[in-house]
């Protein structure tokens, strides 16, 4: 008995999404920014570095590659310093980045922390430690900061679940989630 290719083609098709659904619900993704700000006149950012050294500086260092990588995609060019944003990471520990102290060594005169208008924002994030409850692992934040003003115009978190013994599916993991915390940066003008 021959089967019939169309319905055969369907049943691959459905397979083949069945199979994709759990990896795209494994990442959450939370963006907020500042709805008055146009987001095409910045050009530039600066990394800021993290207060303290690395715990895993090689998964650190891999993280930060795939996050200027898919900047640089989006027409960002990475500057040492003074650029027209800083960027500030923070992560669960698997992600090898610890909190940052939020304070804007490179773009400040007197380094306050950023400030957030959130009478401006969609999709606002309430700062992490807001709830009371700490950081969860496997929880990437990303916060861009304009460096003129001193104000948050930009934050996404992404959570993943990642498996320590897993090393090469995790960073797998970590680049896809990556990716989709920054699909939608920067914002589209309205």
């Amino acid at each position: 008995m021959r089967s019939n290719p169309a319905i055969r083609d369907f049943h691959v098709l459905v397979v083949a999404v069945t199979l994709t659904i759990p990896c795209a619900f494994a990442q959450k993704v939370n963006v907020g920014y500042d709805q008055s700000i146009d987001f095409s006149r910045y050009k530039t950012y600066t990394l800021q570095e993290p207060a303290t050294s690395p715990t895993r500086p090689l998964l650190y260092a891999s993280v930060i590659g795939s996050i200027q990588e898919e900047l640089h995609a989006k027409g960002l060019a990475s500057a040492e310093k003074d650029g027209d944003l800083t960027l500030q990471t923070a992560g669960g520990f698997d992600y090898g980045l610890e909190s940052n102290s939020n304070l804007l060594s490179d773009s400040c005169s007197n380094c306050q922390r950023p400030i957030r208008d959130v009478g401006l924002w969609s999709g606002y994030i309430p700062p992490s430690t807001s709830s009371g409850k700490p950081r969860p692992k496997g929880v990437l934040e990303l916060t861009f900061v304009d460096r003129g003003t001193n104000k948050i115009i930009w934050s996404g978190t992404v959570e993943q679940k990642l498996d320590p013994d897993k090393k090469e599916k995790s960073l797998e993991k970590i680049n896809q989630a990556i990716v989709r915390l920054l699909a939608d940066f920067p914002p589209k003008a309205r």
